[in-house]
């Protein structure tokens, strides 16, 4: 008996170490309490976890976040990343190789926004891109968010920083920050104590065509292929469902048919012709 239980474990052993143990790199957090940080990596890593079978074990390293232009050019020129997330866009699908699967499930483009409390009465007040033409809003200073704005007419301020933007919104320099309305109320409740004058406006939201999707190198095609694979598995299981529902940062938007009376605003993205949304969409209210 003896005999077989210490050739089990060398077996165990030996079938563990031929495993091939990979490092994955990617961007840290972009300050302290970054939910949707948290919320990409947990499904890195669930990808990783489920295709472990067929590439073998992986294990996740984060560096030091230097702004999301230079990410971009340095996993463009296979510096420092593996793999990073970002919104899609037609110029990033041809210096990079796209993960076909949108993280958000297509809601990246659903956008509530962060207002001050005293506006509200202002924005109920809005029912068309018209109506918005004497505010301004806070963008990210390389988000393709800025330019669907910019292209619908709308005045932008482009900011390099997160928590700037909201400074930003505080302090009267611009009106409105549009944020996923799967980010925003979990990224907002994170810095309310900072911040106690500003809400997350959801009677209102402005839809356009974007969604989220992990990067990699172009060269990196077996990486790509592991992910989707992880991704699938993980939505066919129905766990992808589950992580959504439960994750704090995107656990607040639902069920989404509390959004079935707010008003939508749609506007084009010229920027975004291939969206990847149709086979792995949430169901949406309103269409």
């Amino acid at each position: 008996m003896k005999v077989i239980i210490i050739l089990l474990i060398f077996f165990s052993v030996q079938s563990f170490a031929e495993k091939t143990i990979t490092t994955i790199t990617t961007i840290g957090k972009q300050k302290p309490d970054d939910a949707s940080h948290d919320y990409f990596i947990g499904l890195l890593r669930l990808a990783l976890i489920k295709t472990a079978d067929e590439y073998g074990y992986a294990v996740i390293h984060t560096v030091p976040y230097p702004g999301q232009e230079r990410t971009l050019k340095f996993l463009a020129l296979g510096a420092f990343y593996d793999v990073i997330w970002t919104a899609n866009s037609d110029v990033r699908d041809t210096k990079l190789l796209k993960v076909s699967f949108p993280l958000f499930r297509g809601g990246l483009g659903w956008r509530g926004m962060v207002i001050r409390d005293k506006d509200s009465n202002k924005f109920s007040a809005i029912h068309s891109v018209i109506d918005f033409n004497s505010l301004v809003a806070c963008q990210g200073l390389h988000w393709p968010d800025a330019d669907v704005l910019e292209h619908a007419g709308l005045s932008v301020a482009r900011v390099g920083f997160f928590d700037a933007m909201l400074q930003m919104v505080e302090l009267n320099r611009c009106d409105y920050l549009p944020l996923s309305i799967f980010e925003g109320q979990a990224e907002l409740a994170l810095v309310k104590g900072s911040f106690p004058n500003l809400i997350f406006y959801q009677d209102l939201i402005i839809q356009y065509p974007l969604s989220m999707h992990f990067f990699v190198n172009s060269n990196n095609a077996q990486l790509a292929a592991r992910l989707k694979l992880g991704l699938e598995r993980l939505y066919d299981s129905g766990e992808y469902d589950q992580y959504m529902k439960q994750h704090t940062l995107t656990k607040g938007a639902f069920p989404l048919t509390k959004f079935k009376s707010s008003r939508i605003i749609k506007l084009k993205n010229p920027g975004n012709t291939k969206t990847d949304l149709e086979k792995f969409s949430l169901r949406w209210p309103n269409g």
